[in-house]
């Protein structure tokens, strides 16, 4: 209804109609409110991780003007994402730039329900001022961000959860392989040789990466060496494990947290295993002897004792360990004779006919053999049979003045210096025994003449 010379409003359902009587005409006016049409993202599908940036985007029904910064709650795990309105006023389509942090995870990107969209004190209108509907599709509807892009984020660093090894506990030797295993908390990609050092005495291991690249445990191969030895093998503190300028990451291209738990608590190399290092090969300190120093002959025992750096064990079931003295002439192979369990092995040496010696030590200084036995330390490891080169310290001579005789005197002729004539009964006859040596007599020998 129109009346001369009166203004007057009337609404339908989208149109706002202005009736200006005095003019003759009428103007339709916008009273429909923005709304969201869809929610998505420029970025492509991928993982991402700290400190990344994703843009998120709010597409609107219209174009809309927005005053100040409304925000957006994203689902990032235990904490969620409060993003912030980054620009797109004066279009439908509203950018919010979400930088993940510390602590964000999401196998798919989306906010938390259809109220996630908030004014933050600002507004969102159309040119016409409506305000817009905020309400947002569905988080499992067409239109969600979800839905519409694969954005998976990993803002969490992987971390060491425990330190172990594949091998079961027990005494490891010299040339053993012992695989160090290290779990993490999710899988790693490796690249590099990455290095974990480990206590072995006083020199520390460095343990180079071996295996487990793709998977949440990285293995790393010790080869006990020489001179390793620690009764409960263990790494050397929380920052053991290196990168040797190679990287150990997550699929998101998170560096993990290398930081080991500290040695010997829940979690550690020693603490989950007891593995005894022995890579010291016993050694021969000495050769000596328990007799005094003295002049030995015939059928005379000397004990020969070689001490060695630890306790030994030795296998006689394929034959004796040996060692050779100098004798002279003939040189004396003497059998092992007891020891074993102890760092002191005797072998006995009986003096024989022939043998001869002003200083008696043994042959050189590989006179130590085997002779098809094993001489081995607890580990298993074999003994270094090097002796000490004969005369210098360590040695049998330089220690003891054994004084070997066992050649026997010989009579090298019968005389006498009476002259040749007749004799009667009653004279006396000198009768000389000569020997190749000096002689001690004891008692009255006979001399029985023809």
């Amino acid at each position: 209804t129109v009346f001369l010379g009166y203004s007057a409003r009337f609404r339908s359902d989208s149109i706002r109609y202005v009736f200006d009587c005095e003019n003759s005409r009428s103007t339709p006016t916008d009273i429909t409110p923005p709304v969201v049409a869809v929610v998505t993202s420029p970025t492509r599908n991928g993982i991402y991780k700290e400190p990344d940036i994703i843009a998120i985007t709010i597409i609107f029904s219209e174009s809309v003007i927005v005053v100040k910064t409304p925000q957006l709650i994203l689902e990032t795990g235990e904490k969620d994402a409060l993003v912030d309105y980054s620009s797109g006023s004066g279009t439908a389509i509203l950018n919010f730039k979400y930088t993940i942090a510390s602590g964000h995870i999401s196998s798919d990107l989306n906010y938390i329900d259809t109220t996630s969209l908030a004014l933050n004190g600002g507004t969102i209108r159309d040119i016409a001022q409506n305000n817009a509907k905020l309400t947002l599709p569905d988080p499992d509807s067409t239109g969600a961000l979800g839905v519409n892009k694969s954005l998976v984020i990993d803002g969490i660093l992987p971390t060491v959860n425990e330190v172990t090894s594949e091998v079961i506990d027990g005494l490891y030797k010299l040339g053993d392989t012992l695989a160090i295993t290290i779990s993490f908390s999710e899988p790693m990609i490796v690249s590099g040789i990455p290095q974990l050092t480990l206590e072995t005495g006083n020199n520390d291991a460095v343990v180079n990466y071996y295996s487990g690249s793709g998977t949440s445990i990285l293995t790393f191969q010790y080869v006990v060496t020489s001179g390793d030895s620690t009764g409960d093998l263990d790494y050397v503190g929380v920052i053991a494990l290196g990168l040797n300028s190679g990287s150990v990451k997550d699929a998101a291209g998170n560096n993990a947290t290398l930081t080991l738990p500290e040695p010997g608590t829940n979690g550690s190399l020693g603490y989950t295993r007891s593995l005894v290092i022995d890579g010291i090969v016993p050694t021969i300190y000495s050769v000596t002897s328990t007799v005094t120093d003295s002049v030995f002959k015939i059928a005379d025992i000397i004990p020969i004792l070689v001490t060695l750096s630890e306790n030994v064990t030795v296998d006689t079931s394929a034959g004796k360990p040996q060692i050779t003295l100098e004798t002279g002439t003939t040189d004396a192979v003497v059998d092992y004779a007891s020891g074993s369990g102890s760092s002191i092995l005797t072998f006995n040496y009986t003096v024989a006919s022939g043998h001869n010696s002003i200083h008696l030590d043994y042959a050189s200084d590989s006179a130590l053999t085997l002779n098809g036995s094993t001489i081995t330390d607890a580990a298993g490891s074999a003994t270094y049979l090097t002796l000490a080169v004969p005369g210098v310290a360590g040695s049998l001579a330089a220690d003891k003045t054994l004084y070997i005789d066992g050649v026997s005197p010989v009579v090298t002729s019968v005389s006498s210096n009476a002259p040749d004539t007749t004799y009667i009964i009653a004279d006396t006859i000198g009768i000389t025994v000569t020997f190749n040596e000096a002689v001690i007599v004891t008692g009255t020998p006979q001399l029985t003449m023809e």
